[in-house]
């Protein structure tokens, strides 16, 4: 079992908009933060889920990033993504893969 759990949304909410003319949703998350003492000197594990239509194909991103700069603000190479099929099945993997990376991160 994973020592640091991960909140994956639902794919409705991901899809957001998106079939009414309106936009994908992108979900941000971070591990590490201390509810009183915030981020400064801490580990931060940082991840984003969202998805991408290619042509006319959907994927899902998962991506994950260490520290204080936001995704926009890391440097891409610092940047470790991952592509998953449009599927209910490929949230269990994404969660199943962030899990591990923030694992790996804190040492577990």
């Amino acid at each position: 079992m994973a020592k640091h759990e991960i909140f994956v949304p639902l794919m409705s909410w991901l899809i957001g908009g998106s079939r009414i003319g309106g936009s994908y949703n992108i979900y941000c998350a971070s591990i590490g933060t201390d509810p009183q003492t915030g981020c400064i000197g801490n580990k931060i594990f940082n991840y984003r889920i969202w998805i991408e239509k290619l042509e006319e194909t959907e994927i899902i991103k998962a991506a994950v990033y260490y520290g204080m700069l936001s995704y926009d603000n890391q440097p891409e190479d610092e940047i470790i993504t991952e592509v998953y099929e449009m599927s209910e099945d490929s949230l269990a993997l994404i969660k199943a893969f962030l899990e591990i990376k923030a694992d790996e991160f804190f040492g577990a």
